[in-house]
């Protein structure tokens, strides 16, 4: 199993440079692997929102960080036959629910699973991925997390510092989704 994890906030372009990555490299993309194990669906995602945003509502970190992380191994375990590219894994899930309390919990996850292959962090500028939520739909509830992206983009990095991952950071700003998957591609030719 080789796999590759795109990290970054939402509407930074993540979901798109997944698929067409998955598609270049012929890997199965791999979202909110949980759903898999909570809905009736490859397509519907409903219970596993529902206990997400239960999750989250949640204060306490070291449960948070063991759901997500449950999540890991459950990929891992269902996925175990194919080369998967995923939207988010280790990096963000430590960039909002790792602590100091919980640094234990990422040990052991690495520990068993591996790293990836790669962390790909999607990066881009708070002001620009508010612009491009808001051209999604003016209302979205991700808007307010977006002006905290220079935090939690600092939190990825550390993580992948901290616990000597492969990565890279490719700012999307001012990149077509085809442009980045080209950068990706150059960086697993130039790693393998």
């Amino acid at each position: 199993m080789k796999h590759i994890s795109i990290e970054g906030m939402d509407g930074v372009g993540k979901s798109t440079t997944c698929q067409l990555l998955a598609e270049k490299l012929g890997y199965k993309f791999v979202e909110k692997p949980l759903h898999y194990l909570f809905d009736k669906s490859e397509d519907d995602f409903t219970e596993y929102l529902r206990i997400r945003d239960h999750v989250n509502a949640n204060p306490n970190r070291v449960f948070t960080s063991m759901f997500y992380g449950l999540g890991s191994v459950y990929m891992y375990e269902l996925f175990k036959n194919d080369n998967i590219i995923t939207d988010r894994h280790f990096a963000s899930n430590y960039a909002w629910s790792g602590s100091y309390d919980n640094d234990e919990v990422y040990d052991l996850l690495i520990q068993k699973l591996g790293k990836p292959e790669l962390t790909v962090i999607l990066y881009s500028p708070s002001k620009v991925i508010v612009e491009r939520l808001k051209n999604r739909n003016k209302e979205d509830s991700d808007i307010k997390k977006a002006q905290k992206s220079e935090m939690i983009y600092s939190r990825m990095i550390d993580f992948c510092e901290k616990k000597n991952l492969p990565y890279i950071v490719i700012n999307t700003s001012n990149l077509k989704p085809n442009e980045v998957v080209d950068v990706i591609l150059k960086e697993l030719k130039l790693s393998a």
